[in-house]
């Protein structure tokens, strides 16, 4: 059900959106004078990697693969800060979920250089699904630091899941484009969106993490 959700919410959505995607990329690409869109490798479902996609909202001589704290450092337009701000760069990312790279729910996606640094247990265990264009971190009231630094975010998410958590998800996550936003704790989760907890195979399903990166680097 969830992957049904996915296709028919992300074509809807990724049609709606693409009239406001082509503005956003003509605007970016004369203020950055450069390709509006900003591809990267992300690690996705059992560990796999695939091709992330951006609106571009930094220049081009910025890192790649640089962490969230390097990137404040980095001056950037107006236009440009609003779209990062507000998560608009991001839109890009429904038509991933159609292909079935993502889900509108779920872990976020990370580097590979960082997900490198994370515990071995919780890197297999957040890529037991689909990375999510939203999720419980995504909106957490820690985002405003590492995927790393709160890990419990993920961990709850995974053990957890179902149509009503994400559905609590997408609410809040709407809910944060109107005025009075409002981050959440693992607190402020309804008792009645999560699952019982399940035992989660931490086994890796497909190939081993650690032979995804060396095949990579």
């Amino acid at each position: 059900m969830k992957r049904a959700v996915d296709v028919v919410v992300g074509c809807v959505l990724g049609v709606l959106a693409l009239p406001a995607i082509a503005l956003m990329a003509l605007i970016s690409a004369i203020e950055l004078r450069a390709w509006p869109f900003f591809l990267q490798d992300r690690v996705g479902r059992d560990g796999r990697l695939f091709r992330f996609v951006k609106l571009r909202t930094l220049p081009s001589s910025a890192p790649p693969y640089a962490d969230k704290y390097a990137l404040q450092a980095i001056q950037t337009p107006p236009f440009c800060w609003y779209l990062r701000e507000h998560h608009l760069d991001e839109l890009p990312q429904l038509f991933l979920v159609v292909t079935g790279r993502m889900s509108l729910v779920g872990p976020r996606p990370e580097m590979p250089n960082l997900h490198r640094t994370f515990d071995h247990q919780f890197a297999t265990e957040r890529t037991h699904l689909r990375p999510g264009c939203t999720g419980l971190w995504q909106i957490g009231n820690r985002c405003q630091g590492l995927i790393g630094e709160a890990p419990e975010f993920d961990r709850f998410y995974v053990r957890n899941v179902s149509w009503r958590l994400d559905a609590w998800i997408l609410w809040r996550t709407i809910r944060n484009f109107f005025p009075g936003r409002s981050l959440v704790s693992l607190d402020d989760v309804p008792g009645w969106t999560p699952q019982p907890q399940r035992v989660i195979d931490l086994e890796p399903r497909v190939v081993e993490l650690a032979e995804v990166f060396e095949h990579s680097a």
